[in-house]
């Protein structure tokens, strides 16, 4: 194998193990100007009563062993490589060649061909990287190769403050606690299968709601339609992430008397900017008539209870 030869070394350990590592060539010139600042977590063995067991090292890499020569995409299994020189191609590369010739070296008859590599497959799935959501939270490391794919369902996708001239952005609980303390947004405890009831004025406009231990953040909307005004209830969280737990929501509106109410039962959609958008622009809304307006000294007060479940 040519791209990043390398040779096993065993170490004796303090205790008395036996630890087998690999050590990579060093790369030279340009290619160590590339490799300056990539990094991943790389798989070793070590040896011990009970056989081998799995330890983790940190390691520099040139990015460009973890890509495919061709596509430039990052190489996942299967991996094939060239039998004469050790030219590498991804599946997709290796799919479209002709004759399974290395697209490199194959000069007519002299070409070598492409064959499995089991050994690149076992080093790429070793090569983790910590998730680009780090910093909001997710301590998960992945395979490389599937960065890209961890990002679209990672619960720590980041969500903006959606307050005008704001560049906050962080995961749903550091939004919230953002939202409370430097925007003074009201805030209210949930419990999922129980029904919470809501005082909102007119004024607010956005209401948070707290579940789960402060892990899972709700906001209620209100908005103006004419005369009466539009009620939602969205789940704060990047759209990326909207994969997970789903929920469902029932929301009435009531008036003065116990049988003037309007009800909806719904679906609750997740959106990145806790309610940024303007209500009824995507999604359901609750309409609810001026007469079940409850009328203060100051202003007008909505009378919302609210029921959240997972789904």
């Amino acid at each position: 194998m040519r791209h990043g030869e390398h040779s096993e070394a065993f170490l004796v350990l303090p205790d008395g193990k036996v630890k087998r590592e690999m050590a990579a060539e060093q790369p030279q010139g340009e290619e160590a100007a590339a490799g300056a600042g990539a990094g991943a977590m790389i798989a070793v063995a070590t040896e011990g009563d009970g056989g081998f067991e799995k330890v983790e090292i940190s390691m520099r890499i040139d990015m460009a062993v973890l890509h495919c020569p061709l596509c430039q995409l990052p190489l996942k299994p299967p991996i094939y490589q060239c039998t004469a020189a050790g030219h590498l191609a991804c599946g997709s590369c290796h799919g479209g060649a002709a004759g399974k010739r290395c697209y490199a070296c194959d000069a007519g008859d002299g070409g070598g061909v492409y064959a499995r590599c089991p050994a690149m497959d076992t080093f790429v799935r070793s090569a983790k990287v910590v998730c680009p959501y780090d910093m909001f939270g997710c301590r998960s490391y992945v395979a490389y190769y599937d960065v890209a794919g961890h990002q679209r369902e990672c619960r720590h996708a980041p969500c903006a403050c959606p307050e005008h001239g704001c560049g906050f952005l962080g995961s749903p609980p550091m939004l919230l606690a953002h939202l409370v303390a430097d925007h003074a947004w009201p805030v209210s405890k949930l419990r999922y299968g129980e029904v919470l009831t809501l005082h909102v004025a007119e004024s607010e406009r956005r209401h948070l709601l707290v579940a789960g231990g402060g892990e899972q953040v709700f906001v209620v909307s209100v908005g103006a339609i004419s005369v009466a005004r539009a009620v939602s209830v969205s789940c704060v969280r990047a759209n990326a992430a909207a994969a997970a737990t789903r929920f469902r929501c029932k929301l009435w509106a009531h008036g003065g008397g116990a049988a003037e109410f309007v009800h909806m039962e719904t679906a609750v959609a997740s959106s990145a900017a806790a309610g940024g958008g303007e209500v009824g622009e995507e999604g359901m809304f609750l309409t609810v008539p001026p007469c079940l307006l409850h009328r203060t000294c100051k202003e007008m007060l909505l009378k919302l209870s609210i029921r959240i479940d997972m789904d």
